[in-house]
């Protein structure tokens, strides 16, 4: 997500990551993708043709492209391939295409002494933003990180490239839920970033009551204490809705109707002093906000942004502890463009070290999914105090129990857009 460390971005700002899925239909993968066929018996059983987006038009609205109960395998295109075996690694510099504050400086850096390169980050603040600059070749990274739910149209518009693995043995070294992904079976043209868990975070010392023991703990939003405002994270448009639609008791996104959406819209509104945020970090921290819906990374950060005379145990975060609740996965992509597509092999892999998902942990407050990564390690690194690695760090079941949103049609999309217009502007 952009902006991690920074100041929160308003409702009013185009700032959701996937604003890249609502411009499908408007020409946002044109520049590299018009006409591309898409081969649909490789990823849905049924033939179809067209350009990515009359494919997604073309479906009703209850279809869903890829979801975790529908994973996709990607196609692999006759004039796509991945790059041979055994080739020596480029003189670079290596150009990273991020998310600002989102990778460990400590990363760029071992890489770049692991390798004898230069490594250059390059961020971005939306997804409308990297794709244009990706597609119109404005940039030509090595590497880049959008979210899953861009990888299908980035394929079939042929803006990335499939990936060989003799390159990234580290993938070994990742749990089967991430590095074998609903939505890039096999790994095909991705590895994983981060997971994000969307969970409560509050301070215990302001308001007097614990989510954790509510019976439905997320109706403390809808009756929450303290009179501050109430953080509501807006990184995708849905994110809040969803949040409402599990408080409804919903377990899976993949058949949303617009009847469940405009309702979710609807208690949502009821949320008195709602605030659209990114990050919850500072706001926490300072006690501008007493209870937010927020991003566990957020817990890491939290401790830099307290009072000298508030202890971190004033802080608290839950997520349910049977994994069921909104998850969010970005991954690393190599752009079809890149000037150096061995050594962006060779990132990929290096991000999967464990000194580098203990470095990112520390300086940007997530985690990658490696199946030795555990609290201890974490605790040992001194990463952060103990209490902000519990609430920021997810088991590795969060990633296979979770509730990640799944490829949404167009259809789909226009009505999440539609219901977070009126609700960000009381129309709701």
């Amino acid at each position: 997500m952009s902006n991690e460390h920074g100041a929160p971005q308003s409702a009013g700002q185009d700032m959701t990551r996937r604003t890249l899925l609502r411009k499908a239909g408007q020409g946002s993968l044109a520049l590299a993708g018009a006409g591309v066929l898409l081969d649909a018996s490789r990823v849905t059983g049924a033939r179809a043709a067209g350009s990515p987006a009359s494919i997604l038009k073309s479906r009703g609205p209850s279809y869903t492209l890829a979801s975790k109960d529908k994973p996709i395998t990607l196609p692999i295109f006759s004039d796509n391939k991945p790059i041979k075996s055994g080739l020596k690694p480029e003189k670079g510099p290596l150009v990273i295409y991020d998310w600002a504050y989102y990778l460990s400086p400590a990363v760029v850096s071992s890489f770049e002494k692991k390798y004898g390169v230069k490594a250059h980050v390059t961020t971005f603040a939306t997804t409308d933003e990297a794709v244009n600059k990706v597609a119109s070749r404005a940039i030509t990274p090595d590497v880049w990180v959008p979210s899953a739910q861009q990888i299908v149209q980035l394929v079939a518009a042929k803006l990335i490239q499939p990936l060989n693995h003799s390159y990234i043995p580290n993938l070994n070294n990742v749990i089967p839920a991430a590095g074998d992904p609903w939505y890039d079976k096999g790994a095909r043209y991705s590895t994983p970033n981060f997971i994000n868990t969307f969970g409560i975070g509050w301070r215990n010392d302001l308001i007097k009551i614990n989510p954790a023991s509510m019976k439905n703990p997320w109706d403390v939003f809808w009756n929450q204490h303290g009179g501050s405002p109430v953080g509501l994270c807006n990184a995708d448009p849905e994110d809040a809705m969803t949040m409402a639609l599990i408080r409804m008791g919903k377990t899976s996104f993949e058949t949303l109707t617009q009847a469940e959406i405009n309702e979710a819209a609807h208690q949502i509104g009821l949320i008195k002093d709602a605030k659209w945020q990114y990050t919850a970090f500072q706001q926490l921290g300072t006690g501008s906000e007493h209870l937010a819906f927020c991003f566990n990374g957020d817990m890491e950060v939290v401790p830099h942004y307290l009072s000298k005379n508030v202890p971190l145990s004033s802080v608290s975060y839950y997520f349910p502890a049977n994994g069921k609740g909104l998850i969010l996965n970005d991954q690393w992509l190599i752009p079809r463009t890149a000037k150096n597509p061995v050594l962006a092999h060779l990132f990929l892999n290096h991000f999967l070290e464990e000194q580098s998902a203990i470095d990112n942990f520390r300086d940007v407050g997530y985690q990658t999914m490696l199946k030795g990564l555990t609290m201890q390690k974490l605790e040992a690194a001194k990463v952060a105090p103990t209490h902000a690695i519990q609430m920021a760090f997810s088991p590795p079941n969060f990633q296979s129990l979770g509730i990640p949103a799944p490829i949404y049609n167009t259809t789909q999309i226009k009505w999440i857009e539609q219901a977070f217009t009126a609700l960000t502007s009381g129309a709701a």
